[in-house]
């Protein structure tokens, strides 16, 4: 009885350890099953994509041409998809566009301009494709349908900023209007010598200003042009004499602010910076004159980078020594230690 008992644990020992077994072998099938299942679907991703990029459509062109009949271009447009519309321009001036009816095909004639030109197309269908070509086209006497070509140009004049103005058409310019904000238009004809360009200088006005430019050619062909310009102004310099006529009384101002002065009194250079005094809008000082001839050379810088040179010149005789006055004007701009300038 008792060989029985000890017999019977050992007899489900073994059967435990044969299910064991059994589970194991069971559980490697279901990863190498979940491994061969993951394996597959990725293969089906990558041969879908494969497939999506095989049966990608490839964005189509339209076929654009362009023939000359007498003094006109005849454009034919043709696509296999709506034509949304057709950009045109002669030479790259302003481009003009045609809105396509919601067709495949759309025709236009242009009249063609005098002499050698090239008229460029762009086409843009629905999708947003675009479509592009050019040819050039030459006509003897055809009709002026460019418009005038406007310039811009910061001169500086002797006084002030200046504005230059050019007005160009490749045939006849007629003229050209410019007018400062809601200030009276200013009109400017073409010369009899020159009827291809006008050229205007105006001076810019102080502060920040629009002007409007309108340019007209023979054919009534117009362009117009507004821009904003922040007119500069030079410093105002004044220079006396002080009553006993020994000394200079020097004034500078700028509507922004003076930066600095620079002068020569007979050939003894001078020089002062307002920056660290915050560019004050007027500047005063004094300086004593030499016994005879003087000569003053003076420059004045404003902040915005302006100037003015003054250049004048006096006697000065001193009375005599029972006439001379007490101590002498005070804000004396001190002088270099360089010897002095060559003058101007």
């Amino acid at each position: 009885m008792n060989q029985i008992l000890d017999y019977t644990p050992n007899k489900n020992s073994k059967k435990s350890s044969n299910s064991d077994i059994i589970v194991r072998v069971f559980a490697v099938i279901l990863v190498i099953f979940s491994l061969c299942l993951l394996g597959s679907g990725v293969y089906s991703i990558m041969k879908n994509k494969e497939t999506e990029k095989q049966t990608e459509v490839k964005p189509t062109y339209a076929n654009i041409e362009m023939v000359q009949e007498g003094d006109q271009a005849v454009i034919t447009v043709t696509h296999d998809k709506i034509i949304e519309s057709m950009v045109y321009s002669w030479n790259s001036d302003a481009e003009r566009s045609v809105k396509g009816d919601g067709q495949k095909k759309l025709e236009k004639t242009l009249d063609l301009p005098a002499g050698q030109n090239t008229l460029y197309i762009k086409v843009i269908d629905v999708n947003g494709v675009e479509t592009s070509a050019h040819q050039e086209f030459t006509a003897e006497s055809g009709v002026d349908i460019m418009n005038p070509v406007i310039s811009l140009d910061i001169v500086n004049g002797e006084e002030e900023k200046m504005l230059k103005i050019t007005a160009t058409d490749e045939t006849k310019i007629d003229f050209l209007t410019y007018r400062w904000n809601n200030e009276e238009e200013i009109k400017v004809e073409a010369s009899e010598d020159n009827d291809q360009e006008i050229v205007v200088e105006i001076p810019i006005m102080r502060g920040k200003n629009d002007i409007t430019i309108v340019a007209v050619d023979s054919e009534n062909n117009t362009t117009t042009e507004t821009k904003s310009y922040t007119g500069l102004t030079k410093p105002e310099i004044t220079v006396t004499l002080s009553v006993d006529g020994s000394t200079l009384i020097i004034k500078a101002t700028h509507e922004n602010g003076v930066k600095g002065v620079y002068y020569t009194l007979n050939d003894n250079p001078y020089e002062g910076s307002f920056e660290e005094q915050g560019n004050p809008k007027e500047v005063e000082f004094t300086q004593v004159l030499d016994e005879g001839y003087n000569r003053l050379i003076l420059t004045v810088t404003s902040v915005d980078g302006t100037e003015t040179v003054f250049d004048g010149e006096c006697d000065y005789i001193p009375p005599a020594p029972e006439e001379e006055g007490e101590g002498e004007p005070e804000g004396e701009l001190e002088p270099q230690e360089d010897e002095g300038t060559e003058e101007e």
